[in-house]
């Protein structure tokens, strides 16, 4: 498939080339996943969140770490492995060097470095944070236990009261980089210089504008500007003082805060979910809007730009997508959308199956039915030259809205053929074209006038209209395409095409009288020039069969709704192929849920299913809302190549840690597992392994993330991987283990030596022994020879006498029983075979013929009036005639057919394979070739003529059945007068 998967994922990884001064997405329209236990977490409070730099996402929770690799998780607790006293994790810290530490209940700290874990001295109390400085100390913030330092050594100091640090509960440490540490705590702001031998402790205070309340979060600003997150809202530090970080953030008990890409500040709260302060202003999301819980814990943005969101009831990520929604969320009536309309005013009306609504300047209202209510399932919209709107419904039939109110209903008490209204196209001249599910309707001035199948439409059930420049109407329905002509209506063969059926939708280009039909089997182009219709469908690298709408990118895209996501393919690329002057679509890109679409299923069958703005926007009908999309946006979306890992390496069922690795000799299964560390689309990641000293080349993995090798003979291996996404760069440094299988005690080069060593002794004393023996048997066997040489040279020379006779004899018996056989099985006088031998051919024929179900003819011929010739001429002048007619029945014959004498004047003819039709034509070749056989050389005045009786095996259980019927069918011809065949 070409599918250009390299766009496709510009799409979809957010925002990894994104302008950081750009205006981000409002945070009501990221895209918005979540995981809990459900999906692998051991625990659903996430207590921290962090990359380490192999690209692993770590997850802290009460029941251990969970590493995350976009498929799964993998927990560490407890255990030999982790050394950690307590599977409780509380926090996450990039080491200087980009190592990760850990730290959680009971004191218990770890250090993974490289994928290998190292245990680092306890302490007493629970770990709310820890850093490392620049000297490689190790300062550690606890609950209850104040602050604690550790030295590279393992000794422990803790700071309390007496140095100057009041607080027991620390929350968190920020090293500022420029010589001072901070300490959110439980009672106010910190901040010390760790470079002297002992510290002394400052409290950042109401005097510098901050509250003495609870700190529980700091990070940095871009500019080095401090951010604080208290119990009592947010704060910035300038020039040594605090002020407000925003209003909107008074009162806001602030637990944790982040500094995204974009400069966009995001904190997390104590029981208000997760809020934003950017560019956009102070945005919030809750539970109400897909939050697992309020309680936010935890934020981190990936190298991908994806936000995660760690909270009491699970994780949740936003990430900036292609495609934004409009949902009941949002103020529609209902998410199932069947229609959506731009009308000249800028307003966009979308119909759906809870009613009709009107989006203008961002704000969405609810049309109301005349009687009060909304109005029903909205099937169809059209704007009308005079502005008005007009709604197609499922049971209610036509409206005509002037001003957002119903001015006029049309139903089928009206005139329509049916309420049920799927298309609707207002002429210039002021009439209404209308498609329903029971025909197609024209309204002039206050009159329908209706047409169906018997008017030449293809279908009853109309699904969409268009009218071309030169004023030909088009109506599709379920069952094809019509064009009016006149008062009727003219077909169009689509069910040539792939067996296309349902016709959609239509697309008329601007400046051309082509058309574009969107059916069942793919996009189908009609050629105003050639008038020709042609198809671009599966065969042509489509990756779907229904297209239920066409929307337009200027000249360059068509945009393609579908069950399956929307499709963008170039224009050029769709019209080569439907020319004929290419065979595929040489790309294209296939959007989804992953890129931002509450669903993939579009919604067709009703007009128009998506609409190009005005403003360059795209919108499409879905089952989930409206789903809207900006192309001119999509070149903020790269693609990047993901890090790959080998996370597991097992011999023999038994797991080695992912290292250098000596395998025990006779080691016969070794696995990989492995895996691309990307969090857009992991599923779609492709893999490549080489296992050096074994594979030749790279071996193409496709999406599986195990490479497993049986029957590796002992030596040094080095195993390769490399990851990428499809037709994008593979991994520019391939994760590579180094692994050694060992030798058996027999397979060690040593033995080897003295164990060739002996057999080159051992053979070369066998083989003296064996010269001598074959020495003694020569001399033997020499004497022997010469013996019985002279004895055979006697026998020889009396067999050789004995041989010549009985040659001569057999050759005699042969000749003697070759004419014998010859007189038994063939005629004396035709040459052709005899009675006997057509018996014992028939038999086998029909046999064969039963079994093969072939058919076969037996054809029974017989000179009329041979008697006559007898009486007339002589018997000498019959017998030449019967002689010349053999010659006719053997010139016309093929090699596979039988002719013989039957007796008499009587001839038989088998046929194989032949079916009566046939055999009627090779008889009557024969007949005329009886008939017009010149016989005067035989006597003056002699013509010959035949009949034929000719019956075929079809229905006979015996060949005896196939002669009765052949011979009844003789005296049959013989009864209509002779000289003729009957069948």
């Amino acid at each position: 498939m070409r599918l250009t998967f390299i766009l496709l994922l510009q799409l979809l990884l957010s925002l990894c080339s994104f302008d950081l001064l750009a205006r981000p997405a409002p945070l009501a329209d990221y895209f918005r996943e979540s995981w809990t236990t459900r999906d692998g977490l051991p625990h659903n409070t996430i207590n921290s969140i962090i990359q380490s730099k192999d690209g692993y996402l770590w997850f802290a929770t009460w029941e251990g770490a969970a590493r995350y690799d976009g498929r799964s998780f993998t927990v560490f607790g407890r255990s030999e492995l982790t050394g950690l006293p307590d599977s409780g994790v509380r926090v996450f810290s990039l080491d200087r060097n980009g190592d990760l530490l850990m730290g959680g209940s009971r004191g218990g700290m770890a250090l993974v470095k490289d994928g290998q874990w190292q245990s680092l001295p306890a302490v007493e109390k629970l770990i709310n944070d820890l850093t490392r400085d620049a000297n490689g100390r190790l300062w550690i913030a606890t609950e209850g236990g104040g602050l604690l330092l550790q030295q590279p050594d393992g000794q422990t100091r803790q700071f309390t009261a007496a140095d100057g640090l009041t607080p027991t509960v620390i929350y968190r440490l920020l090293d500022d980089t420029q010589g001072k540490i901070w300490l959110a705590t439980q009672q106010g702001l910190y901040w010390f210089d760790p470079s002297l031998t002992n510290p002394v402790f400052h409290l950042a205070g109401p005097e510098q504008g901050m509250p003495l309340t609870s700190i529980f979060a700091l990070t940095l600003s871009g500019d080095g500007t401090l951010l604080v997150g208290t119990e009592q809202g947010a704060f910035k530090r300038q020039q040594q003082q605090f002020t407000p970080l925003d209003p909107g953030l008074k009162g806001v008990a602030v637990s944790v805060m982040m500094l995204d890409q974009q400069q966009q500040i995001w904190l997390g709260t104590i029981n208000q979910g997760v809020m934003r302060l950017g560019t956009l202003g102070l945005e919030q999301l809750t539970v109400a809007d897909g939050l697992p819980n309020n309680r936010v814990l935890a934020l981190w943005q990936d190298r991908e730009k994806s936000i995660w969101i760690g909270t009491n009831g699970g994780v949740l990520r936003l990430r900036d997508a292609p495609f934004s929604n409009l949902t009941t969320s949002k103020g529609l009536s209902d998410n199932y959308v069947r229609t959506v309309l731009e009308h000249r005013d800028g307003s966009m009306w979308i119909g759906s199956s809870g009613g009709l609504d009107r989006q203008l300047d961002g704000k969405i209202s609810a049309v109301t039915h005349p009687q009060g209510g909304p109005l029903t399932s909205v099937l169809s919209l059209a704007e009308g030259p005079d502005g008005d709107v007009w709604v197609g419904s499922y049971s209610q039939g036509l409206m005509r809205l002037r001003n957002g109110k119903v001015i006029a209903v049309f139903d089928r008490a009206f005139g329509l053929t049916s309420n049920e209204v799927r298309a609707i196209l207002p002429m210039a001249d002021g009439s209404v074209w209308v498609g329903t599910s029971g025909g197609l309707s024209h309204l002039v001035d206050g009159t329908v006038r209706e047409f169906h199948v018997k008017d030449g439409l293809s279908g009853e059930f109309v699904t969409a209209l268009a009218v071309q420049p030169n004023g030909k109407l088009w109506v599709g329905t379920g069952s094809g395409v019509s064009i009016q002509e006149g008062d009727k209506f003219r077909q169009l063969p689509l069910n040539n095409f792939d067996q296309a059926d349902y016709v959609f939708g239509f697309y008329q280009p601007p400046a051309s009288d082509d058309l574009w039909l969107a059916t069942d089997r793919g996009l189908v182009r009609f050629d105003a020039v050639k008038n020709q219709i042609q198809l671009v469908g599966k065969a042509a690298g489509l990756p779907f069969d229904k297209v239920f709408a066409i929307a337009a990118e200027a000249d360059q895209y068509f945009w393609l709704s579908s069950n399956r996501g929307i499709l963008r393919v170039k224009q050029q690329d769709v019209l080569q192929v439907a020319a004929g002057t290419q065979s595929k679509l040489v790309g294209y890109e296939l959007f989804g849920e992953s890129d931002g679409m509450q669903s993939a299923q579009c919604n067709g069958g009703s007009m128009p299913a998506a609409v190009a703005r005005q403003d360059g926007s795209l919108w499409f009908a879905t089952s989930q809302g409206v789903a809207m999309v900006t192309p001119t946006r999509l070149s903020e979306f790269v693609i990047r190549t993901p890090p790959v890992v080998v996370q597991k390496l097992s011999a023999d069922g038994v797991q080695y840690p992912v290292a250098a690795q000596q395998l025990s000799a006779g080691t016969r299964r070794v696995e990989m597992q492995f895996a691309g560390l990307s969090y857009v689309m992991p599923t779609r990641i492709q893999y490549r392994t080489k296992l050096v000293g074994f594979d030749k080349d790279w071996v193409e993995r496709g999406p599986q993330h195990v490479a497993e090798y049986t029957n590796l003979t002992p030596g040094r291996y080095q195993f390769l991987v490399s990851a990428a996404y499809p037709d994008g760069d593979w991994s520019a440094d391939p994760a590579a283990v180094q692994l050694e299988i060992l030798p058996f005690f027999w397979q060690r080069t040593s033995f080897m030596v003295i164990a060739a060593s002996g057999m080159v002794l051992l053979m070369l004393a066998l083989y003296r022994w064996r010269i001598h023996r074959l020495r003694r048997n020569e001399q033997t066997l020499r004497r022997q020879v010469l013996e019985k040489t002279s004895a055979l040279r006697q026998q020889a020379e009396i067999l050789t006498l004995a041989v010549e006779e009985k040659s001569i004899l057999a050759e005699q018996l042969r000749l003697q029983a070759a004419a014998f056989a010859a007189q038994a099985r063939e005629d004396g006088l035709t040459g052709l075979a005899n009675r006997r031998a057509f018996d014992e051919q028939l038999a086998s024929e029909f046999n064969r013929a039963q079994r093969l179900h072939h058919q076969l003819c037996l054809v029974i011929i017989d000179i009329d009036h041979f008697k006559r010739i007898n009486d007339q001429w002589s018997h000498m002048a019959g017998d030449e005639v019967l002689k010349r007619i053999a010659q006719i029945l053997k010139l016309h014959s093929r090699d596979i057919d039988m002719t013989s004498r039957w007796g008499g004047e009587e001839f038989a003819l088998l046929l194989p394979q032949t079916s009566l039709q046939q055999g009627h034509e090779v008889c009557e070749r024969l007949r005329h070739a009886i008939e017009s056989t010149d016989y005067q050389d035989i006597a003056a005045g002699l013509t010959v003529t035949a009949s034929f009786g000719l019956a075929v095996n079809t229905g006979l259980a015996h060949y005896d059945k196939l002669i009765s019927r052949a011979d009844s069918l003789l005296y049959q011809a013989k009864a209509n007068g002779r000289n003729t065949v009957c069948s």
